[in-house]
């Protein structure tokens, strides 16, 4: 009976141990697909604010098939030092059932400009089991400066920048101003981390995608993005995104690899401004 006890404790603690693998896996690949989501919406004309205030897109994310956390991403009206300002936001967080296991909560904010989509303030707070990092980056494109702080260590710096410099969730809000066409491929430069990276979207053809708050399939397109930043995208190969056709083109529907099985992440709800095909087509 004691070593069949044993057993089953030894049984446990690997499977626990394993889990919190998978669950840090899966939380870091969904911050990078929903920060990827952005790159995409493509819609509009940037000068025109291609994308709504009060917009709230829902998203349930799975691993093998198991749901496991959820991701929102958000546009409201602020004020920043006394200026109003565009606060871009996106979340995730795991389902309350897996917080007792490996808690994820992590949040990306950007402060903008309404005219330029310029970043003034963007935020990064990661907080995934006991694992923290909450780092504060502000710009003055008078001087060309971005001031960095890293408020769980105390580390500063200043660094050069340049006149379109954004940071990831500016910059994605901003690409919402382009138009991506099949069987292409482009390249950006991004500034994260005091770094900046080398992204690559590469299209393919447009697919049908099932949702489950619309009766009929969604025309999207395919994409793979490719970057060097490993904090945030998938490297080569490792992901997938599809992207709506329609003028808001919204993230459908995108998968990747993660710790012992595949993640899912699947558009579950489109809230706020508009009364467009999203707002109004919605299954009651």
């Amino acid at each position: 009976m004691e070593v069949g006890n044993r057993i089953v404790l030894l049984n446990s603690g690997f499977l626990i141990c394993r889990m919190r693998r998978v669950l840090s896996g899966i939380g870091k690949e969904l911050i990078k697909i929903s920060i990827v989501l952005g790159f995409i919406i493509a819609a509009g004309n940037a000068g025109a604010m291609p994308f709504p205030v009060g917009e709230e897109l829902i998203y349930g994310g799975t691993w093998n098939g198991i749901p496991v956390a959820w991701a929102k991403a958000t546009v409201s009206n602020a004020e920043f030092n006394g200026k109003p300002v565009i606060c871009l936001r996106v979340e995730i967080q795991t389902y309350a059932f897996f917080n007792a296991v490996f808690p994820v909560d992590d949040s990306y904010e950007s402060l903008v400009d309404p005219e330029t989509l310029l970043p003034v303030r963007y935020e990064k707070n990661l907080r995934e089991g006991r694992y923290r990092c909450h780092e504060v980056t502000t710009f003055d494109f008078v001087t060309l400066k971005a001031h960095f702080e890293r408020l769980t260590n105390g580390k500063m710096k200043v660094y050069d920048i340049q006149p379109t410099a954004r940071d990831i969730v500016s910059f994605m809000y901003f690409m919402r101003g382009e138009t991506l066409e099949p069987e292409r491929e482009t390249k950006h430069l991004v500034l994260a981390d005091e770094k900046i990276y080398d992204l690559t979207i590469k299209t393919a053809e447009i697919e049908k995608i099932s949702l489950p708050d619309y009766k009929q399939k969604i025309p999207s397109l395919r994409l793979m993005p490719e970057a060097s930043l490993d904090d945030l995208f998938i490297r080569t190969g490792k992901a997938t995104v599809w992207v709506s056709r329609d003028s808001r083109r919204l993230m459908t529907f995108a998968k990747a690899s993660a710790p012992f099985g595949k993640i899912r992440l699947t558009l579950k709800e489109v809230n706020g401004a508009g009364d467009d095909f999203w707002i109004k087509e919605k299954k009651k």
